[in-house]
C-alpha cells in the first residue's frame, strides 16, 4: 500500500511547514525584492481607470477599514484591499514573472498577505514566509499541470494565483494541514482567468480576483467551510479540467525543490514579458551597429509559437494593446523610444506615423523547432544583423538586482510620493525582515501624509 500523500495533501503539508527560519538566504532576499517591486508597480497603477472603478465600487459597497489601499490614502476590508491592490499592481503589466507557472507570481500573492498581515498585526518575517509559501504553491502546481493549461487559454496569474494566494493566507493565519487543503479546494473551485481578455481591464482584474479569492478561501477554511481536500487530483478536479498534461512525477520533482523565489524574473520594460527578449536584442543591435530607423528595410522576429496568442496584436490601436504587440514594441526599440516608462504607452503612441511605418516592416515567425519560451532571435535587414536574447534566465547577482529594482522603484514612486518618502520606503523594503513595527510601512504604502 502506498502511503505517499496525494498532491493536494502533500502540498498542504509543505505550505503549513514554510517558515522564515528555514528559507534559504537567496529566497529571503528575493522575497523582499518582490515586495519592493510590487509596491512600486502598485503605487504607479493605483490611479489607473480600472483601479478607480474598483475603488468606487468598493466605496459604494462599504466595509470595515482593515487594510491599506496602496497609493489611495485610505483603507478597505481585507478582501477589497486584496482585490484593488492586486488589480492596480497588474494595471501596467510591469510586475514580475516566473517560468514555472507561466505567469506573474507576486501580484496575486502579495496583496493577500499584505492585507491580512496589516489586519491581523502579523510580523514582517511571518508576512515574508507566507509570501514564499504562496509563490512556491503557484510554481509547484504550474509544473504539475504542465504547459497545456496556459496553451489552452487559461491565464495562470488568475488561476494558479488563486491557489498561491490561498496558500499564503493559510500559512499566515496558521492553518493546519487539513484546513489548508480545504482552502486550496475553495480557491480551486473559483480559479479563473482567460487569456482572451489580454489587452482589457480584465487581465489585471484576474490578479486582484485571485488575491481576494485566496484571502476568502483561507478565512472560510479557518471557520470550517467544507471543500474537497483533493482539488488538484480529483476526478473533474483542477488538473482533470484545466491541466490535461498533469503528471504526478512532475509534481513530485516540483515538490522536492526547496524554493522557487530565486527563479523570479523582474520586468524592466512596461509591456508583456514575452516582448522583452526581442526588445533587448534589438536594442543591442541598434547600439552595436548604430542602426537608424531610416536604415531599416525589414525586420524578422523569431519567437516561440506560444507568443502568437499572447502578444502578437499586429496593428495595436491603443496604448494597452501596444504592450501586447511584438511588432510595435520592436518598432519602439528600433526607434530608441522608452519602453520602461509606464506613461509611454498611450493611444497617441500607437498611432504615431513613424512608429506605425516601422511596425509594418516587422514580421513575426515561429521557431521551426522547440526553443525556450522566452528566447527570441531578431534579424534587421539593413546588413542582415542578427542577435538572440533570453530574458527568462533569472539573475544570480542579487546585489545588482537590488540596484536595478531600486532604480525602477524610484522612477515609479518618486512622482507619486516624492523622493524623500520613496527613499524611506525603498529602504524599509530592503530591510523588511528586521522592521519591528510595520505601522510606518502601512502608512507609507497607503500614501498617507
Amino acid at each position: 500500500m502506498n502511503d505517499t500523500p496525494q498532491p493536494t495533501a502533500a502540498l498542504a503539508q509543505r505550505i503549513r511547514a514554510t517558515r522564515w527560519s528555514t528559507m534559504p538566504a537567496a529566497a529571503r532576499t528575493v522575497a523582499k525584492q518582490c515586495i519592493l517591486d510590487f509596491v512600486g508597480v502598485t503605487l504607479a497603477g493605483a490611479r489607473e481607470p480600472l483601479a478607480d472603478i474598483l475603488n468606487a465600487d468598493a466605496a459604494d459597497l462599504g466595509g470595515h477599514p482593515q487594510a491599506a489601499l496602496i497609493g489611495r490614502g485610505t483603507r478597505a476590508s481585507v478582501e477589497q484591499a486584496a482585490l484593488i491592490n492586486g488589480a492596480a499592481g497588474h494595471a501596467h503589466d510591469y510586475d514580475d514573472v516566473h517560468m514555472a507557472m507561466n505567469g506573474h507570481p507576486t501580484v496575486p500573492v502579495a496583496p493577500a498577505v499584505l492585507a491580512l498581515a496589516e489586519h491581523h498585526r502579523k510580523g514582517a518575517r511571518e508576512l515574508l514566509a507566507a509570501f514564499a509559501a504562496g509563490v512556491d504553491t503557484e510554481c509547484i502546481i504550474g509544473r504539475y499541470i504542465g504547459a497545456s493549461h496556459y496553451a489552452e487559454g487559461w491565464h495562470a496569474t488568475g488561476t494558479l494565483g488563486s491557489f498561491g494566494a490561498a496558500a499564503a493566507a493559510a500559512n499566515l493565519l496558521g492553518l493546519d494541514t487539513e484546513p489548508t487543503a480545504r482552502a486550496l479546494g475553495i480557491a480551486g473551485t473559483q480559479a479563473a482567468g482567460l487569456k482572451s481578455q489580454f489587452g482589457t481591464m480584465c487581465k489585471p482584474l484576474h490578479a486582484g480576483h485571485a488575491a481576494a479569492t485566496g484571502v476568502q478561501a483561507a478565512r472560510l477554511a479557518a471557520r470550517g467551510f467544507t471543500s474537497r481536500p483533493d482539488i488538484l487530483e480529483a476526478a473533474q478536479g483542477f488538473a482533470a479540467t484545466q491541466g490535461h498534461g498533469a503528471s504526478v512525477e512532475r509534481f513530485e520533482r516540483a515538490l522536492a525543490e526547496d524554493t522557487y523565489l530565486p527563479g523570479i524574473c523582474f520586468k524592466y520594460h512596461a509591456a508583456c514579458y514575452m516582448t522583452h527578449s526581442s526588445i533587448e536584442a534589438l536594442r543591442g543591435l541598434v547600439r552595436a551597429h548604430r542602426i537608424a530607423p531610416d536604415d531599416v528595410r525589414d525586420v524578422e522576429l523569431t519567437v516561440n509559437e506560444g507568443h502568437f496568442g499572447v502578444c502578437n496584436i499586429p496593428e495595436p490601436r491603443t496604448g494597452l494593446e501596444a504592450k501586447f504587440s511584438l511588432r510595435f514594441t520592436a518598432a519602439m526599440a528600433l526607434a530608441g523610444r522608452d519602453t520602461s516608462g509606464i506613461e509611454t504607452y498611450t493611444d497617441a503612441l500607437a498611432r504615431e506615423p513613424a512608429l506605425v511605418a516601422l511596425r509594418d516592416k516587422v514580421r513575426v515567425v515561429a521557431w521551426p523547432t522547440a526553443k525556450p519560451e522566452t528566447r527570441a532571435r531578431v534579424r534587421v535587414g539593413t546588413q542582415t544583423f542578427e542577435a538572440e536574447t533570453n530574458v527568462g534566465i533569472p539573475a544570480t547577482d542579487l546585489d545588482a538586482q537590488w540596484e536595478r529594482l531600486t532604480r525602477k522603484f524610484r522612477a515609479l514612486v518618486d512622482p507619486v510620493l516624492g523622493a524623500n518618502v520613496a527613499t524611506e520606503l525603498a529602504d524599509m523594503c530592503q530591510r523588511l525582515d528586521d522592521v519591528a513595527d510595520l505601522e510606518p510601512f502601512w502608512r507609507a504604502i497607503r500614501g498617507a501624509a
